[in-house]
Protein backbone atom coordinates (compact mmCIF):
# COMPACT_ATOMS: atom_id res chain seq x y z
CA UNK A 1 0.00 0.00 0.00
CA UNK A 2 2.93 2.37 0.57
CA UNK A 3 3.68 2.32 -3.16
CA UNK A 4 0.09 3.32 -3.95
CA UNK A 5 0.18 6.13 -1.37
CA UNK A 6 3.45 7.39 -2.83
CA UNK A 7 1.93 7.40 -6.33
CA UNK A 8 -1.07 9.32 -4.95
CA UNK A 9 1.30 11.87 -3.42
CA UNK A 10 3.08 12.54 -6.71
CA UNK A 11 -0.14 12.32 -8.75
CA UNK A 12 0.78 9.24 -10.84
CA UNK A 13 -1.84 6.88 -9.40
CA UNK A 14 -4.06 4.86 -11.76
CA UNK A 15 -7.83 4.52 -11.43
CA UNK A 16 -7.48 0.91 -10.29
CA UNK A 17 -4.97 1.89 -7.60
CA UNK A 18 -7.18 4.80 -6.56
CA UNK A 19 -10.05 2.35 -6.09
CA UNK A 20 -7.86 0.20 -3.81
CA UNK A 21 -6.87 3.28 -1.82
CA UNK A 22 -10.54 4.24 -1.29
CA UNK A 23 -11.39 0.79 0.02
CA UNK A 24 -8.32 0.74 2.29
CA UNK A 25 -9.14 4.18 3.74
CA UNK A 26 -12.61 3.07 4.80
CA UNK A 27 -10.88 1.55 7.83
CA UNK A 28 -10.24 4.22 10.47
CA UNK A 29 -7.03 2.50 11.57
CA UNK A 30 -5.74 2.70 8.01
CA UNK A 31 -6.46 6.42 7.95
CA UNK A 32 -4.07 6.84 10.87
CA UNK A 33 -1.45 4.77 9.02
CA UNK A 34 -1.97 6.97 5.95
CA UNK A 35 -1.33 10.14 7.96
CA UNK A 36 1.79 8.72 9.59
CA UNK A 37 3.25 7.56 6.29
CA UNK A 38 2.60 10.88 4.55
CA UNK A 39 4.24 12.74 7.43
CA UNK A 40 7.27 10.45 7.28
CA UNK A 41 7.46 10.77 3.53
CA UNK A 42 7.53 14.56 3.73
CA UNK A 43 9.90 15.01 6.64
CA UNK A 44 12.86 15.80 4.38
CA UNK A 45 11.43 14.52 1.14
CA UNK A 46 8.86 15.28 -1.53
CA UNK A 47 9.41 17.97 -4.12
CA UNK A 48 11.12 20.33 -1.74
CA UNK A 49 14.21 18.16 -1.96
CA UNK A 50 13.93 18.35 -5.73
CA UNK A 51 13.74 22.17 -5.51
CA UNK A 52 10.20 22.30 -6.92
CA UNK A 53 7.75 22.97 -4.09
CA UNK A 54 5.55 25.13 -6.30
CA UNK A 55 5.05 22.30 -8.78
CA UNK A 56 4.21 19.82 -6.01
CA UNK A 57 1.72 22.29 -4.58
CA UNK A 58 0.01 22.67 -7.96
CA UNK A 59 -0.03 18.89 -8.50
CA UNK A 60 -1.88 18.28 -5.25
CA UNK A 61 -4.31 21.09 -6.06
CA UNK A 62 -4.98 19.43 -9.40
CA UNK A 63 -5.74 16.16 -7.63
CA UNK A 64 -8.22 17.90 -5.33
CA UNK A 65 -9.82 19.83 -8.19
CA UNK A 66 -10.33 16.83 -10.48
CA UNK A 67 -13.76 16.50 -12.01
CA UNK A 68 -16.10 14.51 -9.73
CA UNK A 69 -17.23 12.23 -12.54
CA UNK A 70 -14.24 9.93 -11.95
CA UNK A 71 -15.05 9.60 -8.24
CA UNK A 72 -18.22 7.88 -7.05
CA UNK A 73 -20.24 10.14 -4.76
CA UNK A 74 -20.13 7.73 -1.85
CA UNK A 75 -16.35 7.73 -1.95
CA UNK A 76 -15.69 11.45 -2.24
CA UNK A 77 -15.38 11.90 1.51
CA UNK A 78 -12.40 9.54 1.55
CA UNK A 79 -10.83 11.33 -1.40
CA UNK A 80 -11.28 14.69 0.33
CA UNK A 81 -9.78 13.26 3.51
CA UNK A 82 -6.67 11.95 1.76
CA UNK A 83 -6.21 15.06 -0.36
CA UNK A 84 -6.67 17.32 2.66
CA UNK A 85 -3.84 15.56 4.50
CA UNK A 86 -1.60 16.09 1.49
CA UNK A 87 -2.50 19.73 0.90
CA UNK A 88 -1.89 20.67 4.54
CA UNK A 89 1.55 19.12 4.52
CA UNK A 90 2.43 20.44 1.08
CA UNK A 91 1.22 23.91 2.08
CA UNK A 92 3.47 23.90 5.14
CA UNK A 93 6.47 23.09 2.94
CA UNK A 94 5.39 25.76 0.48
CA UNK A 95 5.28 28.30 3.29
CA UNK A 96 8.63 27.22 4.68
CA UNK A 97 10.27 27.46 1.29
CA UNK A 98 9.04 31.02 0.86
CA UNK A 99 10.04 32.09 4.35
CA UNK A 100 13.45 30.51 4.80
CA UNK A 101 15.80 32.23 7.20
CA UNK A 102 18.59 34.25 5.60
CA UNK A 103 21.99 32.67 4.97
CA UNK A 104 24.36 32.75 7.89
CA UNK A 105 27.37 33.56 5.72
CA UNK A 106 28.66 33.41 2.18
CA UNK A 107 30.64 30.18 2.49
CA UNK A 108 29.84 27.76 -0.32
CA UNK A 109 30.71 24.07 0.00
CA UNK A 110 30.30 22.09 -3.19
CA UNK A 111 29.53 18.35 -3.42
CA UNK A 112 32.17 15.69 -3.84
CA UNK A 113 33.59 14.61 -7.17
CA UNK A 114 35.13 11.58 -8.87
CA UNK A 115 38.66 11.40 -7.49
CA UNK A 116 41.04 8.83 -6.04
CA UNK A 117 44.67 8.02 -5.34
CA UNK A 118 46.02 4.93 -7.09
CA UNK A 119 48.98 3.27 -5.39
CA UNK A 120 50.90 0.93 -7.68
CA UNK A 121 52.82 -2.20 -6.68
CA UNK A 122 56.11 -0.26 -6.68
CA UNK A 123 54.71 2.25 -4.18
CA UNK A 124 54.25 5.16 -6.58
CA UNK A 125 51.04 7.16 -6.25
CA UNK A 126 48.89 8.58 -9.05
CA UNK A 127 46.16 11.13 -8.42
CA UNK A 128 43.02 10.45 -10.47
CA UNK A 129 40.21 12.91 -11.08
CA UNK A 130 37.81 13.99 -13.82
CA UNK A 131 40.55 15.75 -15.80
CA UNK A 132 43.50 13.44 -15.08
CA UNK A 133 43.82 10.22 -17.05
CA UNK A 134 46.32 7.40 -16.60
CA UNK A 135 47.24 4.54 -18.88
CA UNK A 136 49.76 1.70 -18.98
CA UNK A 137 49.84 -1.84 -20.37
CA UNK A 138 46.99 -3.12 -18.17
CA UNK A 139 45.41 -0.01 -16.60
CA UNK A 140 43.18 2.59 -18.25
CA UNK A 141 41.69 5.53 -16.31
CA UNK A 142 39.01 7.66 -17.96
CA UNK A 143 38.57 10.22 -15.20
CA UNK A 144 35.47 8.57 -13.70
CA UNK A 145 36.66 4.99 -13.53
CA UNK A 146 39.75 2.84 -13.68
CA UNK A 147 39.73 -0.41 -15.63
CA UNK A 148 42.18 -3.36 -15.50
CA UNK A 149 42.91 -5.75 -18.36
CA UNK A 150 44.18 -9.29 -17.96
CA UNK A 151 47.97 -9.33 -17.99
CA UNK A 152 49.45 -11.24 -20.90
CA UNK A 153 52.48 -12.44 -18.93
CA UNK A 154 53.41 -13.22 -15.31
CA UNK A 155 49.90 -14.62 -14.77
CA UNK A 156 51.08 -16.64 -11.76
CA UNK A 157 52.56 -13.61 -10.05
CA UNK A 158 50.33 -11.61 -7.72
CA UNK A 159 50.88 -7.87 -7.29
CA UNK A 160 48.56 -5.55 -5.41
CA UNK A 161 47.32 -2.04 -6.03
CA UNK A 162 45.45 0.24 -3.64
CA UNK A 163 42.66 2.63 -4.56
CA UNK A 164 42.19 5.26 -1.86
CA UNK A 165 39.21 7.62 -1.96
CA UNK A 166 39.59 10.83 0.08
CA UNK A 167 36.78 12.66 1.80
CA UNK A 168 34.76 14.43 -0.85
CA UNK A 169 35.39 11.74 -3.47
CA UNK A 170 34.14 8.52 -5.04
CA UNK A 171 35.41 6.26 -7.82
CA UNK A 172 34.44 3.28 -9.95
CA UNK A 173 36.84 0.42 -10.67
CA UNK A 174 36.58 -2.61 -12.96
CA UNK A 175 38.91 -5.39 -11.84
CA UNK A 176 40.70 -7.72 -14.23
CA UNK A 177 37.97 -10.38 -13.78
CA UNK A 178 35.27 -7.83 -14.79
CA UNK A 179 34.04 -7.42 -11.22
CA UNK A 180 32.81 -3.85 -10.77
CA UNK A 181 33.33 -1.91 -7.53
CA UNK A 182 32.00 1.51 -6.59
CA UNK A 183 34.16 2.92 -3.79
CA UNK A 184 32.71 5.62 -1.53
CA UNK A 185 34.29 8.61 0.20
CA UNK A 186 37.00 8.02 2.83
CA UNK A 187 37.57 4.41 1.75
CA UNK A 188 40.44 2.20 0.62
CA UNK A 189 40.38 -0.95 -1.51
CA UNK A 190 43.29 -3.39 -1.91
CA UNK A 191 43.14 -5.78 -4.86
CA UNK A 192 45.38 -7.90 -7.10
CA UNK A 193 46.37 -6.43 -10.43
CA UNK A 194 45.64 -9.79 -11.98
CA UNK A 195 43.74 -12.81 -10.64
CA UNK A 196 45.35 -16.23 -11.10
CA UNK A 197 43.13 -18.51 -13.18
CA UNK A 198 41.24 -21.04 -11.07
CA UNK A 199 42.54 -19.65 -7.78
CA UNK A 200 40.30 -17.91 -5.20
CA UNK A 201 39.77 -14.25 -5.99
CA UNK A 202 40.35 -12.06 -2.92
CA UNK A 203 40.19 -8.31 -2.37
CA UNK A 204 40.33 -6.33 0.85
CA UNK A 205 38.17 -3.38 1.84
CA UNK A 206 40.75 -1.89 4.17
CA UNK A 207 38.23 0.64 5.45
CA UNK A 208 35.21 2.58 4.28
CA UNK A 209 32.36 1.56 1.99
CA UNK A 210 32.14 -0.17 -1.38
CA UNK A 211 29.44 -1.71 -3.56
CA UNK A 212 30.36 -4.87 -5.49
CA UNK A 213 28.91 -6.44 -8.62
CA UNK A 214 30.92 -9.65 -8.79
CA UNK A 215 31.73 -11.49 -11.99
CA UNK A 216 30.29 -15.01 -11.50
CA UNK A 217 32.50 -17.94 -10.55
CA UNK A 218 31.25 -19.88 -13.58
CA UNK A 219 33.21 -17.44 -15.77
CA UNK A 220 36.43 -18.09 -13.85
CA UNK A 221 36.79 -21.88 -13.58
CA UNK A 222 34.68 -21.92 -10.41
CA UNK A 223 36.96 -19.51 -8.54
CA UNK A 224 35.07 -17.95 -5.63
CA UNK A 225 35.28 -14.26 -4.80
CA UNK A 226 35.94 -13.00 -1.27
CA UNK A 227 36.02 -9.60 0.37
CA UNK A 228 38.11 -9.35 3.53
CA UNK A 229 37.65 -6.53 6.00
CA UNK A 230 38.08 -5.92 9.74
CA UNK A 231 38.07 -9.51 11.05
CA UNK A 232 35.28 -10.49 8.67
CA UNK A 233 35.28 -12.42 5.39
CA UNK A 234 32.50 -12.28 2.80
CA UNK A 235 32.46 -15.15 0.31
CA UNK A 236 30.37 -14.97 -2.86
CA UNK A 237 29.76 -16.93 -6.02
CA UNK A 238 28.40 -14.12 -8.21
CA UNK A 239 26.34 -11.39 -6.67
CA UNK A 240 25.70 -7.71 -5.88
CA UNK A 241 26.26 -6.40 -2.37
CA UNK A 242 27.40 -3.42 -0.33
CA UNK A 243 29.95 -3.37 2.49
CA UNK A 244 30.28 -0.48 4.93
CA UNK A 245 33.23 -0.62 7.35
CA UNK A 246 34.35 2.85 8.36
CA UNK A 247 37.26 3.16 10.75
CA UNK A 248 35.45 5.19 13.41
CA UNK A 249 32.42 2.87 13.56
CA UNK A 250 32.28 -0.34 15.66
CA UNK A 251 30.00 -2.19 13.23
CA UNK A 252 30.54 -3.58 9.73
CA UNK A 253 27.40 -3.68 7.56
CA UNK A 254 27.05 -6.11 4.64
CA UNK A 255 23.89 -5.69 2.55
CA UNK A 256 22.92 -8.18 -0.15
CA UNK A 257 21.07 -6.99 -3.25
CA UNK A 258 21.24 -10.09 -5.46
CA UNK A 259 22.67 -13.59 -5.24
CA UNK A 260 24.03 -15.26 -2.14
CA UNK A 261 26.92 -14.61 0.22
CA UNK A 262 28.30 -16.06 3.41
CA UNK A 263 29.64 -13.75 6.10
CA UNK A 264 32.23 -15.18 8.47
CA UNK A 265 33.72 -13.88 11.70
CA UNK A 266 36.17 -15.62 14.02
CA UNK A 267 33.25 -17.28 15.81
CA UNK A 268 30.60 -18.10 13.21
CA UNK A 269 29.41 -18.05 9.59
CA UNK A 270 25.99 -16.91 8.40
CA UNK A 271 24.32 -16.87 4.99
CA UNK A 272 22.63 -13.80 3.54
CA UNK A 273 19.77 -13.77 1.07
CA UNK A 274 18.65 -10.71 -0.93
CA UNK A 275 17.29 -7.79 1.14
CA UNK A 276 19.18 -8.93 4.23
CA UNK A 277 21.96 -7.15 6.07
CA UNK A 278 24.54 -8.56 8.43
CA UNK A 279 25.83 -6.39 11.26
CA UNK A 280 29.17 -7.46 12.64
CA UNK A 281 30.48 -5.86 15.83
CA UNK A 282 34.27 -5.89 15.77
CA UNK A 283 34.51 -5.34 19.53
CA UNK A 284 32.60 -8.44 20.66
CA UNK A 285 32.50 -10.44 17.36
CA UNK A 286 28.70 -10.50 17.49
CA UNK A 287 27.09 -11.14 14.09
CA UNK A 288 23.36 -10.57 13.51
CA UNK A 289 21.11 -10.60 10.43
CA UNK A 290 18.15 -8.31 9.68
CA UNK A 291 15.92 -7.39 6.74
CA UNK A 292 16.45 -3.96 5.17
CA UNK A 293 15.35 -1.83 2.23
CA UNK A 294 18.33 -2.31 -0.08
CA UNK A 295 17.46 0.80 -2.08
CA UNK A 296 18.26 2.96 0.95
CA UNK A 297 21.61 1.24 1.52
CA UNK A 298 22.94 1.55 -2.03
CA UNK A 299 21.37 4.87 -3.08
CA UNK A 300 24.80 6.50 -2.89
CA UNK A 301 25.98 4.76 -6.07
CA UNK A 302 22.97 6.28 -7.90
CA UNK A 303 23.73 9.85 -6.85
CA UNK A 304 21.40 9.98 -3.87
CA UNK A 305 21.28 9.68 -0.12
CA UNK A 306 18.10 8.05 1.23
CA UNK A 307 17.53 8.39 4.95
CA UNK A 308 14.78 6.49 6.78
CA UNK A 309 14.45 7.29 10.47
CA UNK A 310 18.12 8.26 10.60
CA UNK A 311 19.42 10.53 13.33
CA UNK A 312 20.93 13.85 12.37
CA UNK A 313 24.14 12.57 13.94
CA UNK A 314 24.28 9.68 11.48
CA UNK A 315 23.32 11.94 8.59
CA UNK A 316 26.12 14.33 9.54
CA UNK A 317 28.66 11.49 9.20
CA UNK A 318 27.47 10.72 5.67
CA UNK A 319 27.39 14.36 4.60
CA UNK A 320 30.72 15.04 6.27
CA UNK A 321 32.46 12.40 4.17
CA UNK A 322 30.92 13.54 0.91
CA UNK A 323 31.41 17.29 1.42
CA UNK A 324 34.69 16.92 3.32
CA UNK A 325 33.52 18.90 6.35
CA UNK A 326 33.26 18.34 10.10
CA UNK A 327 29.94 18.81 11.87
CA UNK A 328 29.64 20.09 15.43
CA UNK A 329 26.39 20.02 17.40
CA UNK A 330 26.03 22.94 19.77
CA UNK A 331 23.17 21.05 21.44
CA UNK A 332 23.59 17.29 21.90
CA UNK A 333 19.84 16.67 21.61
CA UNK A 334 19.88 17.81 17.98
CA UNK A 335 22.05 14.88 16.93
CA UNK A 336 19.32 12.49 18.07
CA UNK A 337 16.58 14.02 15.92
CA UNK A 338 15.17 11.53 13.38
CA UNK A 339 14.75 12.36 9.70
CA UNK A 340 13.32 10.76 6.57
CA UNK A 341 14.06 11.88 3.06
CA UNK A 342 15.99 11.77 -0.17
CA UNK A 343 18.90 14.09 -0.89
CA UNK A 344 20.63 14.56 -4.23
CA UNK A 345 24.40 14.23 -3.93
CA UNK A 346 25.03 16.91 -6.55
CA UNK A 347 23.56 19.70 -4.40
CA UNK A 348 25.86 22.07 -2.56
CA UNK A 349 25.87 21.75 1.23
CA UNK A 350 24.13 25.09 1.76
CA UNK A 351 21.03 23.81 -0.05
CA UNK A 352 20.83 20.72 2.14
CA UNK A 353 21.35 22.67 5.36
CA UNK A 354 18.51 25.01 4.40
CA UNK A 355 16.22 22.04 3.83
CA UNK A 356 17.05 20.64 7.26
CA UNK A 357 16.56 24.06 8.83
CA UNK A 358 13.18 24.46 7.14
CA UNK A 359 11.88 21.35 8.91
CA UNK A 360 12.42 23.21 12.21
CA UNK A 361 14.65 20.42 13.52
CA UNK A 362 17.50 22.90 13.88
CA UNK A 363 17.27 26.61 14.64
CA UNK A 364 20.33 27.73 12.71
CA UNK A 365 23.61 26.68 11.18
CA UNK A 366 26.95 28.29 10.51
CA UNK A 367 29.69 27.28 8.08
CA UNK A 368 33.31 28.24 8.65
CA UNK A 369 35.75 26.86 6.10
CA UNK A 370 35.55 23.07 6.64
CA UNK A 371 33.39 23.16 9.78
CA UNK A 372 29.60 23.24 10.14
CA UNK A 373 27.96 24.22 13.43
CA UNK A 374 24.35 23.21 14.11
CA UNK A 375 22.14 24.52 16.90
Amino acid sequence: MKKIITKFIVNTITEEELELLYIWLENRENQNKFERYVLDYHDLNMAMLKNDVDLAYRNVREVIDEKPKVIPIYKRKFFKYAATVLILICSSFFFLSKNALPETNNVSINPGTDKAILTLANGSEIFLDSVTNYRDDIIVSSGKEIRYKIAEDDTNKTEYNYLTIPRGGQYHIVLSDDTQVWVNSESQLKYPVNFIAGKPREVELVYGEAYFEVSPSSDHYGAKFSVINRNQTIEVIGTKFNVKAYKEEPNVYTTLREGKVSVSSKLETKLLIPNQQSIFNIENNNLIIKHVDVKNEIAWICGEFIFHKKSLGDIAKVLGRWYDVDFEFLNDSISKQKFNGELKKNQNLETILKLIQNTNKIEAYEMKEKSVFLK
